[in-house]
């Protein structure tokens, strides 16, 4: 992790992981789990690397399903989580905190995948690329991999006033304010996130952001990593990606 990404272990805290990452919608997480069956060619028994996997929701629910999950993240307290939540499957699902722009896995795993905008933290695209690198190193010849990441076309609709977004969201406890700015010289997108508590307390976080990639940004950075036969997709309904779409899913295999 480079000295600009520094902020990830302040930014990404338990606050973080309670209002985030802890997914409790079962239809979202069946209809992502479906779009990995089918994308990532899954077979019973399949080993699934989850990289970047925060508090396990989506190994979990693979293992669920019948497929083996390895997860790493960089947040210990979010693998130890992720291994708490997920003991009840402890054969089928493991987890552990590493870097992942440098961890690979012991065994090539038969898919991979690196889900909720994981990526792109750095402006310098080798930085970011180390990823995929680490991925492709970890699977077998010929293995499917999926990253999702932020729909840029749509993302930045928010901007044509300004460099300046907001949006919020209440939930039970708090108010959540998310205050986007595009650092158009570095092609980032920045957050900070405001949490409004309903006992009056308030507390602030910066994130580091990420980085604007098109699709064609992406194609470039997957091939030159060696990933092959390259697609996008919209949402987890499997539709084409397209400048409207709410995401931009990226499904690529290493060549066999």
């Amino acid at each position: 992790m480079t000295e600009k990404e520094n902020w990830c272990a302040d930014f990404f805290d338990d606050l973080f992981a309670e209002h985030h990452l802890v997914r409790d919608d079962k239809k979202e997480l069946d209809e992502a789990v479906a779009f990995l069956e089918e994308k990532l060619h899954l077979n019973p028994g399949d080993t699934v690397f989850d990289q970047c996997c925060g508090v396990g929701s989506l190994s979990i629910a693979l293992a669920e399903k019948g497929y083996h999950a390895h997860g790493i993240d960089l947040i210990p307290s979010y693998a130890a989580r992720a291994e708490r939540d997920g003991a009840h499957g402890a054969d089928k699902c493991t987890f552990s905190a590493h870097d992942a722009y440098t961890y690979t896995t012991p065994a090539p795993c038969d898919a991979a995948a690196n889900w909720w905008t994981s990526f792109g933290y750095s402006p310098d695209d080798a930085q970011n690329a180390l990823m995929l690198k680490r991925v492709y190193e970890s699977l077998k010849d010929g293995a499917w991999f999926t990253l999702d990441y932020m729909n840029a076309p749509q993302r930045l609709k928010s901007f044509t006033n300004g460099d300046i977004s907001f949006s919020e969201i209440k939930k039970p406890t708090c108010t959540i304010v998310w205050e986007s700015y595009f650092d158009r010289a570095q092609n980032m997108i920045v957050k900070k996130w405001i949490y409004k508590g309903n006992d009056g307390k308030t507390v602030e976080k910066q994130g580091g952001g990420a980085k604007v990639y098109t699709q064609d940004d992406l194609s470039r950075l997957f091939a030159d990593c060696g990933f092959t036969d390259i697609s996008f997709y919209g949402s987890t309904a499997g539709e084409p990606a397209n400048q409207d779409s709410p995401r931009c899913i990226v499904v690529a295999r290493k060549k066999a």
